[in-house]
């Protein structure tokens, strides 16, 4: 028949870009589909319940919708903040880097849930290690 219209997943934040007046592009990492580019409604509007759990670096319980061109976020719950990445800069730079590895590496749509897992657990260390050098590297 077709595709459902609406779908859970988990995710976590790679990159966002200011989209209109109050929407917000995201691109996104998640278990089942890889890595997808969604929009996010109403985000940067001061009244937007989405907009903490929509932060980079959130891992999130989200709630899609099917778009013609992007799927639209619907609903956000965070997982886990990874707090101690945004209250020091070398931590966030480094968060940053993995990301962007990658954003730079994967294509979008294609499963690849110990890529997810390997990710989740370098924003973890990542929060608690000493020797960041050596916690990206693995």
């Amino acid at each position: 028949m077709g595709r459902e219209r609406l779908y859970r997943t988990e995710a976590i934040v790679l990159k966002r870009n200011n989209f209109g007046e109050a929407d917000r592009l995201l691109t996104l990492y998640t278990p089942e589909w890889g890595k997808l580019r969604v929009i996010a409604k109403g985000v940067r509007k001061p009244t937007s319940r989405k907009s903490g759990h929509l932060e980079l670096f959130t891992h999130s319980r989200l709630l899609v919708a099917r778009g013609r061109n992007l799927d639209i976020v619907t609903q956000a719950e965070t997982i886990h903040s990874f707090r101690p990445l945004r209250e020091d800069l070398l931590r966030i730079g480094w968060a940053y880097y993995t990301a962007e590895l990658l954003d730079r590496f994967v294509e979008e749509g294609v499963e690849n849930r110990p890529l997810f897992k390997l990710f989740l657990a370098t924003l973890g260390r990542l929060c608690e290690d000493v020797d960041l050098d050596l916690t990206a590297r693995f």
